[in-house]
């Protein structure tokens, strides 16, 4: 990679992940009242997705990590079962400094977006990757929940169904609006993740070309 593509990879990194971190905060706040153990409904996932597709993995990964870091600023919500500095660190954890990181996961599929010869493909394999990304960070918070945020009411086991369903109701409708928002993306800007032109542009020239051979 050359050196000025370095340089614009870790501007975008940056930005992006300011980005998010922002809309984060913006839909904790709206959503405070309806998820009071955390989490939110919003579109912060898609600035790592973009990268993610854009830049690839480690990029993705990258911002998300950013985003992560970003979080703590603004406070942590923090078990009462993690009475230990260790449980306390594994929640953070779980919650904050990988569970945006895993949503750069997403990138596992660029080689194959920048592939895709059809505007239906690039949809397709734009919406796995969101889904991807999407549920490995709906597995942090779930796994944060079976273990650090159970809910005696629910009886024996209540404390699976309990993260299941908490942290599926936000987490779930996120996935599917930023997977929208991504596939869209791909779909009508494909220039945005390595295509130089839309793709009715290009079966177009190519019929033209053929047409006067």
């Amino acid at each position: 990679m050359k050196k000025d593509q370095i340089v614009r990879t870790m501007c975008e990194v940056a930005v992006f992940a300011a980005l998010g971190y922002g809309l984060d905060m913006l839909s904790g706040l709206y959503s405070h009242f309806l998820f009071p153990n955390g989490g939110s409904i919003g579109i912060a996932m898609v600035c790592v997705f973009f990268i993610a597709f854009r830049r690839g993995l480690i990029s993705g990964i990258a911002t998300g990590l950013i985003i992560g870091l970003l979080q703590l600023i603004g406070g942590v919500y923090v078990s009462g079962l993690a009475d230990t500095g260790f449980k306390v660190f594994c929640q953070i954890a779980l919650d904050y400094w990988l569970a945006y990181p895993m949503v750069g996961f997403a990138g596992v599929l660029t080689w194959k977006i920048r592939k895709a010869t059809t505007g239906k493909e690039m949809a397709i394999y734009i919406g796995l990757g969101c889904l991807i990304g999407g549920l490995l960070k709906y597995l942090c918070h779930f796994l944060s929940g079976v273990l650090f945020w159970p809910d005696d009411l629910w009886g024996v086991g209540g404390s699976t169904i309990y993260s299941l369903l908490y942290n599926g109701s936000y987490m779930l409708p996120s996935i599917i609006l930023c997977g929208a928002i991504m596939v869209f993306t791909g779909y009508k800007y494909p220039f945005f993740f390595g295509k130089e032109k839309g793709f009715d542009k290009a079966v177009k020239e190519s019929e033209t070309a053929e047409a006067q051979k």
